[in-house]
């Protein structure tokens, strides 16, 4: 994983706001060495990897979102960029008090934080360009992320003592934030407040004691899981995701050849995928060919008629499964074309594995979300429907349109899984670079 480092050296100056012009400095944010914060200055046409900028609100902005930041995923932001609210939360430029702030965003992610980052454009009229952006997102362990934030804020409160400032606003929020880390159950009320899109306190009692009982139920990850499909529910998020749960659903029975260890210390999440999805291939006596239905079935104890007249209600956003009787399963798709169902299944396979590893007792949840539990399952079901080696051998040097498709009807995958398997081993070069943002960021 990334470390984050944020580094500053006063520089104060007088200011009506005395919080704001005594904590004045100049302020680096890296990724491990390399800087987010190397900017343009328009008007005396000098680049630095500081930027000349207040710490307070920067300050009060990680404060102010703590809870948010650790713990509310990014939503599906494939159907829509997230509210103004959740924005507000995650984007470092809602620091604001008048100075010019990176597009860096955060997001929470089981174990780690999630950060995105994006230069300025260029015809846009501000005093600072920002000149890095990062071409995907990063991860920062949160034990790492906590520290360094916990250290910028206490940074900030010491200048702000040393010149006499000892009530400040930042000063009241960070005094409740140690005080809720110091109590299992408000801190537990403060996660679950944050993962339903709640800012401390405000979170109605009522939802609070639903959401304990369902988390209960499901499991901690998978209610978090479900909480950022469902983030565009509004209100009625925490209904939605029990009426998902409490659906009527196929029964299976995994296959105890499912049982892989996995280890995922230092790697990548698909990494840890890929090699979970070849193991089980090799434990099928099938390491290269096609995956026939029969036998992915098979794996999650479905049976060919179930699937068939299987009809979801609506259209949920998430596929669920969770434990029905003595090593039964209620499973709970989303999918009904062929194609996409088969990939679904794999989805479940791998989320199956890796919940074994992980949090045995905790529901399936598979869901359009960037989580690194999510890119866990869309890399497994690739490399179990589709091995690269294989692909690779299928196609014999020919990665022409036609060769593409004929592959996809052998593999019985879509056309996009074989694209996206050929782009992420570099046989395909990628599209012309974006800002590796998962939404628009244009105000």
């Amino acid at each position: 994983m990334t470390n984050l480092h944020i580094t500053h050296e006063w520089s104060s100056y007088d200011d009506a706001r005395v919080e704001v012009g005594k904590t004045t400095a100049r302020v680096g944010i890296f990724l491990d060495n390399y800087c987010l914060t190397k900017n343009e200055d328009i008007w005396s046409k000098t680049i630095r990897d500081q930027m000349h900028v207040s710490l307070y609100p920067l300050a009060m902005w990680f404060a102010s979102s703590w809870w948010r930041l650790h713990y509310e995923v990014l939503p599906d932001s494939t159907r829509a960029a997230p509210s103004h609210d959740w924005r507000m939360s995650h984007e470092m430029a809602a620091a604001n008090m008048g100075f010019v702030w990176p597009k860096i965003m955060f997001s929470a992610d089981s174990d780690s934080v999630q950060i995105w980052a994006q230069s300025s454009q260029v015809n846009k009229e501000e005093s600072a360009r920002f000149l890095n952006g990062l071409d995907h997102a990063h991860s920062i362990s949160k034990v790492q992320f906590t520290h360094e934030i916990s250290s910028l804020i206490g940074h900030v409160l010491a200048r702000l003592h040393e010149v006499g400032c000892k009530d400040s606003d930042l000063a009241a929020i960070w005094g409740f934030i140690r005080e809720d880390l110091k109590n299992p159950v408000e801190l537990r009320k403060r996660r679950i407040e944050a993962e339903l899109g709640f800012d401390p306190e405000n979170c109605p009692e009522r939802l609070i004691v639903e959401a304990i009982a369902l988390e209960e139920k499901i499991g901690a990850s998978s209610f978090s899981e479900l909480t950022g499909a469902y983030a565009d529910s509004g209100e009625n998020r925490l209904g939605a995701m029990q009426k998902l749960v409490d659906a009527v659903g196929l029964e299976g029975k995994p296959d105890d050849i499912l049982d892989i260890s996995i280890e995922e210390t230092g790697r990548a999440p698909w990494e840890v995928a890929v090699s979970a999805a070849r193991e089980l291939r090799r434990n099928l006596g099938d390491a290269n060919g096609a995956l026939d239905s029969s036998t992915l079935r098979g794996l999650l104890g479905l049976s060919e008629a179930g699937l068939k007249s299987w009809i979801p209600r609506g259209r949920p956003r998430a596929s669920v499964a969770g434990p029905d009787s003595d090593k039964a399963m209620k499973i709970i798709p989303r999918k009904t074309h062929p194609i996409a169902q088969r990939f679904e299944l794999a989805r479940f396979v791998g989320d199956y594995v890796r919940s074994k590893n992980k949090s045995p007792h905790s529901w399936l949840v598979s869901a359009d979300l960037s989580t690194s539990r999510q890119k866990f399952q869309r890399a497994f079901a690739a490399e179990l429907l589709c091995p690269i080696n294989s692909l690779v051998g299928y196609l014999g040097g020919d990665f022409s349109e036609t060769a593409v498709e004929d592959a996809a009807d052998h593999f019985m995958v879509s056309e996009k899984t074989v694209d996206s398997l050929l782009v992420n081993n570099g046989y395909f070069p990628r599209s012309a670079p974006d800002s590796g943002m998962p939404y628009s960021l244009a105000s």
